[in-house]
């Protein structure tokens, strides 16, 4: 069985949880690089997916940032690609207030309320399209 892509893929999921969490917790790519003993490039390649997190690294980023070690792994579906060209799947944004939403959003555990709610989003965005 080949992984090719699909270790890619996981790659950069788990390089965008990294910058949603730090982004979301107002955490500087230098301060974050600081922590780990890395530079802020090193952490920009890991967010971008440029360069792989090792399990070590890994870990010592949950603790830094406050969340499990299987945060950044939760939602990858092997299946789904990240981008899709316009649509995405998940898809981090660089401003804070996405980031925060998302991470809300995602601690949202009953079904039929993240439905509604993503429904109230598509409607506004949409509203917001036609002015």
């Amino acid at each position: 069985m080949e992984y090719g892509q699909e270790v890619a893929n996981l790659d950069s999921f788990i390089g965008q949880k990294v910058k949603l969490k730090r982004s979301s917790l107002g955490i500087s790519q230098v301060k974050l690089g600081e922590k780990l003993g890395v530079s802020f490039q090193q952490v920009q390649k890991y967010e971008n997916g440029k360069n792989r997190i090792s399990a070590s690294t890994l870990f010592q980023i949950s603790k830094i940032l406050g969340v499990n070690f299987s945060y950044f792994v939760e939602g990858f579906s092997r299946n789904a690609a990240l981008h899709d060209g316009k649509h995405a799947s998940y898809q981090v944004s660089s401003d804070k207030e996405s980031n925060l939403l998302l991470d809300y959003f995602s601690k949202i555990q009953d079904p039929a309320l993240r439905k509604q709610i993503l429904e109230l989003v598509i409607k506004m965005a949409s509203l917001s399209e036609n002015n």
